[in-house]
């Protein structure tokens, strides 16, 4: 979950290391540090907090070199503070680490008995001291022998004092890409930092280790035997990477929504038919299909539950949403007649990778549907579905979630046509009407001064509820979610039909309970359950189609948006929750990009 940079080049390292670290912050934020190798000797500044306090700390000084590494840290082993930042050194070494080394207590204990001693609490601190114990001259060889002994995941940005044209790099199981300059070279976590400088990328696989000049990159196997690597072209722009006009990155990409939508949709459908290129399964697999297993964590699992309601309805398949943490340990019966759907916004996260590995092993179908196309999860399944959402900086997701939910709404229909469950007709109107989805996503924006309105009437609100039936349960599990991650609001997401077996004990005077109802035919078990909870003194407000307003005199506040097909309702329900999560966290005037322990890429468990 931290990010990594490291350049290489003729330029001063220093003010590219910071500015990478910023374009990475999204990723963690507790502390950050560089270290720049110059004339044999590491100089080294850390601070805790986010990158500006490091950036304070330098004090707009270079440190004098053109070779260095930097980290921004999500916390994992050890408290937020500047012992625990990264880099980590040792006499010859300086290391960075994104991910997590579990047989780091073991590994410590080892080099305690030899007398090496430890400054921080981290698990990454073993890495610079293995190094340096399995170091005779040869760089290469110190790093083969020192991934040998680690477990778990790293991306490693690695400097050694013996050798200053030199950046050195390696990786399993989390992030890291080569960025390809003219005369310098950079290693990053992902492509945002990279934007500003070239568009050419090298993907490094897991086990593979490079050795990088300013001039030349050679890549080398887990065998530590030389590579060839194709250079991949990068899609993304660097606006990609700026607010642009916005104040916070979060509103940029909630209206950015209508337009990746589009593309996403666009990109595999045409005159009203679903265009799945180079599927590997036939029609006959699809038909032999008894249960569809759709996995994901946080806001991709809401993605899942909503599609999970319209597999069962619109494909006639027996469909489970499930966590992926959860996935992985359950003992989940799977075989070959099973399809396991994978959802990830960067494709690295790494429950959800551990549990398509297991889904593999078991003999599944899998598909994935990622943001990232060279991404592991996205390598490891059978087919990938890419999403076209772009970078998506801020830490709760928003346009992301929307193209990944486009995008199983199309998965649903094409599977739903091989298994003859829908007619050609339906599916046909279906399409045609997803394509109407980003000028109704429109229309929810031009509603955000009624949002704001409504943020500031409930933005010192203690605790809320969302309540939804079917589809709009697995939306009010997002609509909470959003508004908990960046406004601190104690607010969870319930089925409607639970709230008299427990919930409506928590409800009291002023308790505000958001009201979620898309579907005419379960409109009055709903509004019910919110008259129940008025009677207790709760303030509702009502998110509803346009056409059911005249059906719901009783509330006081209706936020409506426009119809659609019931397959296709939620990705027109879930925007105004959005903007008015992204308000209230506004009003209370808190980082919205960059909410407290949060990070954008879980890629450790």
């Amino acid at each position: 979950m931290c990010g990594i940079i490291g350049y290489i080049g003729k330029s001063e390292a220093t003010g590219i290391l910071i500015k990478g670290l910023k374009d990475l912050e999204y990723r963690g934020y507790d502390s950050g540090g560089i270290a720049v190798l110059n004339e044999k000797k590491l100089k080294t500044v850390k601070a805790k907090g986010e990158i500006r306090r490091l950036e304070e700390k330098l004090g707009g000084k270079d440190l004098g070199g053109t070779l260095g590494i930097g980290h921004t840290r999500w916390a994992t082993h050890g408290k937020a503070n500047e012992i625990n930042a990264h880099p980590h050194c040792s006499n010859h070494f300086a290391v960075v680490h994104n991910g997590i080394i579990e047989n780091y207590k073991e590994i410590k204990e080892s080099l305690s008995m030899s007398g090496i001693t430890f400054e921080s609490e981290t698990d990454t601190e073993v890495i610079p001291k293995l190094l340096e114990l399995n170091y005779n001259g040869d760089v290469l060889d110190a790093i083969k022998k020192t991934v040998r002994l680690l477990e778990g995941s790293y991306a490693l940005g690695i400097l050694c004092t013996d050798d200053e044209n030199t950046l050195y790099c390696t990786k399993k199981g989390s992030p890291l890409i080569i960025g390809v300059g003219k005369g310098e070279n950079f290693i990053a976590s992902d492509v945002n930092p990279l934007l500003h400088y070239t568009k050419d990328a090298v993907y490094l696989e897991d086990g593979e280790t490079a050795a990088i000049t300013a001039e030349n990159i050679t890549v080398y196997d887990s065998n530590f035997a030389e590579t060839k690597k194709e250079i991949k072209t990068l899609s993304l722009s660097k606006s990609a990477a700026d607010k642009g006009d916005f104040e916070h990155f979060m509103l940029k990409e909630i209206y950015e929504e209508p337009d990746v939508v589009r593309n996403t949709l666009n990109a595999v459908t045409d005159d009203g038919e679903i265009m799945f290129s180079d599927i590997p399964f036939t029609q006959e697999d699809f038909k032999a299909l008894n249960r569809v297993y759709i996995v994901g964590c946080g806001s991709a699992y809401h993605v899942g539950l909503i599609a999970k309601y319209n597999f069962e309805k619109i494909a006639k398949i027996p469909a489970f949403a499930e966590y992926a943490g959860e996935f992985r340990y359950a003992d989940t019966v799977i075989d070959e007649s099973c399809l396991v759907i994978i959802i990830s916004q960067s494709g690295e996260t790494a429950d959800s990778l551990a549990a398509l590995k297991q889904a593999r092993e078991m003999g599944a179908k899998t598909i994935s549907v990622v943001n990232v196309p060279e991404s592991s999860i996205a390598k490891m399944s059978h087919y990938n579905l890419l999403t076209l959402a772009g970078a998506e900086i801020a830490v709760a997701t928003t346009k992301a979630f929307s193209c990944q939910l486009a995008m199983l709404n199309m998965l649903c229909l094409y599977i739903a046509r091989q298994r003859n469950a829908c007619t050609e007709v339906f599916s046909e109107i279906a399409v045609n009407m997803s394509s109407l989805l980003p000028k109704k996503i429109e229309k929810v924006l031009a509603k955000e001064d009624e949002l704001k309105a409504l943020a500031k009437e409930i933005k010192d609100m203690d605790k809320c509820f969302f309540l939804g039936r079917n589809v709009d349960y697995g939306v009010s599990l997002e609509g909470a979610l959003k508004l908990k991650e960046i406004s601190y609001i104690d607010c969870v997401g319930y089925p409607a039909s639970e709230l008299k077996h427990g919930t409506i004990s928590l409800i009291e005077k002023d308790t505000v309970c958001f009201g979620l109802i898309s579907n005419k035919d379960l409109l009055p078990k709903t509004v019910s359950n919110l008259i129940e909870v008025i009677a207790r003194g709760a303030k509702v407000i009502v998110f509803a189609p346009e056409s059911l307003k005249n059906d719901l005199p009783q509330f006081e506040t209706v936020i409506t948006y426009p119809d659609s097909i019931p397959l296709l309702t939620p990705s027109i329900e879930v925007i105004p929750l959005q903007l008015l999560a992204y308000h209230v966290a506004y009003e209370k005037g808190l980082p919205i990009d960059k909410p407290r322990n949060l990070a954008k890429s879980v890629t450790v468990e």
